[in-house]
């Protein structure tokens, strides 16, 4: 079982500080990159996708971002499934929203694994790991 691995794509730079904070204090094997735009994010898993290195097992997406928000990086990310192989990434929703409008869109994309309204503690990322690496995080 590889380590834990979690790409944040978020403009809120205090929820990114945290969660990072979070994570590091859930576990030292927990490893973390983030962006604060989903075209970054986009940019690093192609390069991930080319390079063949390793994809982040999750991915925390919020919606509302600068340049390409949460939905255009799910529209951009399901292009890119059929070259991720059989490499699974799960995508959690991350957000302020507890619009039913938004979490019944978040259905429509089948990468998307679950939605998560704001603000997010650590018993949350704790059953989002063992969900996705079982309790071999």
């Amino acid at each position: 079982m590889r380590n834990p691995s979690i790409l944040l794509v978020d403009d809120d730079e205090v929820y990114i500080y945290v969660t990072k904070k979070i994570l590091a204090n859930m576990s030292d094997d927990i490893s973390v990159k983030s962006f604060n735009d989903g075209e970054r994010a986009i940019e690093f898993i192609q390069t991930c996708t080319q390079e063949n290195t390793p994809l982040p097992g999750v991915i925390l997406l919020d919606i509302n971002m600068p340049y390409l928000d949460g939905w255009g990086f799910l529209s951009e990310f399901k292009k890119l499934v059929p070259k991720l192989s059989e490499r699974e990434v799960n995508i959690y929703m991350v957000t302020s929203s507890n619009d039913p409008h938004d979490m019944e869109r978040a259905k429509e994309f089948e990468q998307v694994t679950g939605y998560v309204v704001k603000p997010v503690f650590e018993d949350k990322l704790a059953e989002i790991l063992t969900d996705v690496y079982d309790e071999n995080w």
